[in-house]
């Protein structure tokens, strides 16, 4: 498939691999808060409110805030593909989990902040 690559297909691709891996919307939603924690040091509901975007809406957050997350995704999801993801519902939610952590912390210096 071709076609111009932005946040939101990068956010669907990301989405779609946790589905496939055996993640649920709790997963996701754990995945995604790790994530925010490694790539810039806050959860994800003060990564809103410090930046004044609107929760849940990441057009409304800095394009550094966006790029980030797109890399970060980006790399989740590759990581997430070449990963064996084994075990019952819980075992995989935290290899998961753990999976975007790790791959999230691997490219969080590429950005100013974590200079």
């Amino acid at each position: 498939m071709r076609g111009r690559v932005d946040g939101k297909t990068v956010r669907k691709d990301f989405t779609q691999t946790v589905q496939d891996k055996g993640g649920d919307k709790k997963t996701q939603a754990h995945a995604t808060e790790r994530m925010t924690r490694s790539l810039f040091g806050c959860s994800t509901e003060e990564l809103y409110k410090e930046t004044g975007g609107r929760e849940g809406d990441r057009t409304s957050l800095p394009q550094d805030a966006q790029t980030a997350y797109i890399v970060g995704e980006t790399a989740a999801t590759h990581r997430l593909k070449a990963t064996p993801i084994e075990g019952n519902r819980s075992q995989k939610h935290v290899q998961i989990v753990d999976t975007v952590e790790d791959a999230s912390k691997d490219v969080k210096g590429i950005f100013p902040w974590n200079w």
